[in-house]
């Protein structure tokens, strides 16, 4: 186990450092209180404010099992904060698309995992900070389920946003907010697997590299989806209390 670890340790992706973790915490957390400047001004929701925050919340968990004694309490919390990722991905489709039965099954499950980790007792045992990336120990019996859950929800993501460009009743603006949500899934996505299949020692740590290159993610997310999404909801909360 020991020579394992070492091994890991040996793999350098310098991007992943706790001094990057740090500071991609603070960038997240700087582009969330943008964020809700523009949701509250515009009046919009706050479901882009509360993924950079768990985006957040995940980067400061790494950094603080690596600096810090507590590693289970932690990681506990930085799984809770992931886990509601890709359901709150759906929740934005589904507002600039049309409702999707999705969102109720994933919020369900996401729950579900989210009281998992927080309060099992054996579902969370630690987590190794290998010095570029964290393994988390999580019991065997949840991860298969958990990654089916996860980067199923994600391409389902993916799925519906390439329908409602698709739809010839969604307007342009919709479309483009849903290309980019496209694109941000990529961002994360597309260089995970490249790692994943390069660097097989980086197989045991997919959740913190993912939320690594997940900064690229909050990026495109408050600067390209939020202004359309922003704009979008007050239009659609205008219509409902015309209706009324």
């Amino acid at each position: 186990m020991k020579d394992l670890l070492n091994n890991k340790k040996r793999t350098k992706l310098y991007c992943f450092s706790p001094m990057v973790m740090i500071v991609t915490f603070i960038v997240e957390i700087v582009l969330a209180i943008y964020s809700f400047i523009k949701s509250r001004e515009n009046k919009s929701d706050a479901a882009i404010v509360i993924t950079l925050v768990f985006l957040a919340i995940f980067q400061l968990s790494e950094y603080q099992i690596c600096e810090d004694e507590n590693l289970l309490l932690w990681s506990r919390i930085g799984l809770v904060a992931i886990t509601f990722l890709p359901v709150l991905g759906i929740y934005l489709i589904t507002k600039l698309n049309k409702k999707s039965y999705l969102l109720q099954i994933g919020t369900v499950i996401a729950i579900a995992f989210a009281v998992l980790f927080a309060l099992g007792p054996n579902s969370v045992e630690s987590a190794t900070c290998g010095g570029n990336y964290i393994i988390f120990d999580v019991d065997s019996s949840i991860t298969g389920f958990y990654g089916y859950y996860y980067f199923g929800f994600l391409l389902l993501g993916i799925w519906e946003s390439l329908k409602g460009i698709k739809s010839e009743e969604n307007r342009k603006k919709v479309k483009s907010a849903l290309k980019w949500l496209i694109i941000g899934y990529l961002s994360f996505i597309l260089p995970m697997t490249i790692v994943y299949v390069v660097i097989p020692a980086t197989r045991v740590a997919v959740e913190s590299i993912m939320c690594g290159f997940a900064i690229v993610f909050a990026f495109i997310l408050t600067f390209k989806v939020g202004p359309i999404y922003y704009e979008y909801v007050k239009l659609e909360s205008k219509s409902k209390r015309n209706k009324l």
